[in-house]
């Protein structure tokens, strides 16, 4: 997601410059004693080039079996090699989800990310029904929750028996255990992370371990919100390729000399919150178009002295009526941003880049670029612009098994396009801003 709470950060490396003053012989006999180890795993490797520091310290590579492009662990001190090596002996990591397969032990358990603080009242409210909705994590509600976790677990799901005496199988959520957190962190042990567990469950392999583990988890998470209104999701490694970058802030806050309408103002303030994720936050900012759209196709037909259902869009050749959404859009664009406005915003290197790669968000309009992968000189954006903000929101709305209108594939919520939509959130933050002020009034 652009940017989400602090325990869905991404995991795969946080850099600790601080690390424990040890002696160098003793990291490289752990890192030696890891090497021959890994000779009897064909998907295991240890990288090292002799040096120390967060940048050159060891890396065991679990490959195949790991996942998208395996999963590189950074060995911090001497002092993980029982850990390690106990991870490397019995289970297998399934990086996808930040998850391990316990073979022998009939488990698997992966790290799960969503609203910690609602977990836990949830869980709360399993002890006092009456728990308030925020449970201090140190007081002593909070720390019966932590003992909960760490120990019988929460939420626990039993199958019903097949036969008298067999062996059932079992969901719960637990706290993270230390092999996940070595593995996908968070490494501070104050940080909470939690975990399912999915115990009892026999598979054949790691391919078939991680289908299994999708599939019950989403089935279970989905029943455990339905029941008890907590938001947890696995977690999946979908590598982002666009910009992870906000809009600069100025943080200048002046005296109000100008009116504005309230409902896009509150939209406005709904597409800020860093509750919300990328897709909900885009949504919100094209509401605030969609609010001028009459306003917009108003002044357009006034423009071209005709009636609303005569007059044509703006910015696309005739025959294109604005009694089309998406061409009142290119309206509400035209009258809210000049083509120099445009030109200014895309002169960020790394909007642009996200913006004109057809990879980031596919099936939506692309910005052409020159040759040297810039914009255009003197070329006016403002309709592509148009159809990209509009293809985004189909791409979103039309929810529809199959896909939407001409096949184009839904833009999920937790998907890897949804973490990569920072550039068009705030392309889309952008042009509400700016419709904002086109449509405001003095204020007396």
């Amino acid at each position: 997601m652009e940017e989400g709470p602090w325990y869905d950060e991404d995991p795969w490396d946080d850099w600790d410059w601080e690390g424990p003053d040890e002696p160098q012989v003793t990291y490289k006999q752990a890192v030696e004693s890891l090497r021959a180890l890994s000779k009897d795993h064909a998907d295991i490797r240890v990288e090292w080039n002799g040096r120390r520091g967060p940048r050159s310290d060891a890396r065991i590579v679990f490959e195949e079996t790991a996942g998208n492009g395996g999963l590189r662990v950074r060995m911090r001190s001497g002092a993980q090699l029982e850990d390690l090596k106990r991870i490397i002996t019995s289970a297998t990591p399934l990086a996808d989800n930040l998850a391990l397969w316990y073979q022998s032990e009939r488990i698997i358990t992966a790290r799960l990310v969503g609203d910690y603080d609602q977990f836990r009242s949830a869980v709360a409210r399993k002890l006092v029904p009456h728990a308030s909705r925020r449970v201090d994590p140190n007081g002593p509600l909070g720390r019966d929750v932590a003992g909960i976790l760490a120990s019988v677990g929460a939420f626990c799901a039993t199958e019903k028996a097949g036969t008298p005496g067999s062996d059932p199988r079992t969901i719960r959520l637990i706290a993270a255990n230390p092999d996940l957190r070595l593995l996908y962190g968070p490494h501070a042990p104050e940080i909470p992370s939690v975990a399912i567990e999915l115990a009892r469950f026999s598979v054949p392999d790691a391919a078939q371990a991680a289908k299994l583990l999708q599939e019950f988890a989403t089935a279970y998470l989905y029943k455990l919100g339905k029941a008890t209104g907590v938001s947890l999701r696995l977690f999946r490694s979908e590598d982002r390729i666009g910009s992870r970058r906000r809009p600069a802030d100025s943080g200048d806050v002046r005296f109000p000399k100008r009116r504005y309408d309230q409902r896009p103002a509150e939209l406005y303030a709904a597409g800020n919150s860093a509750a919300r994720d990328p897709v909900e936050r885009y949504l919100k900012y094209f509401q605030v178009l969609e609010f001028y759209m009459p306003k917009a196709a108003n002044f357009v037909a006034a423009a071209q002295k005709i009636s609303v259902d005569q007059a044509t869009s703006p910015l696309r050749p005739p025959p294109n009526r604005l009694g089309a959404e998406k061409n009142k859009l290119d309206a509400v664009i035209s009258e809210a941003v000049s083509q120099a406005q445009v030109a200014s915003l895309l002169g960020d290197n790394d909007l642009f880049a996200a913006l004109s790669n057809p990879k980031v968000i596919q099936d939506v309009e692309v910005l052409g670029a020159d040759a040297s992968g810039h914009p255009v000189a003197s070329h006016d954006y403002r309709l592509e612009i148009s159809k990209r903000i509009y293809d985004v929101r189909t791409r979103i709305v039309h929810m529809k098994e199959g896909g939407g209108p001409g096949g184009k594939a839904l833009l999920a919520p937790y998907s890897r396009e949804a973490r990569d939509l920072a550039a068009d959130v705030r392309l889309v933050r952008f042009l509400a801003e700016h419709a904002m002020e086109r449509w405001s009034e003095p204020l007396s």
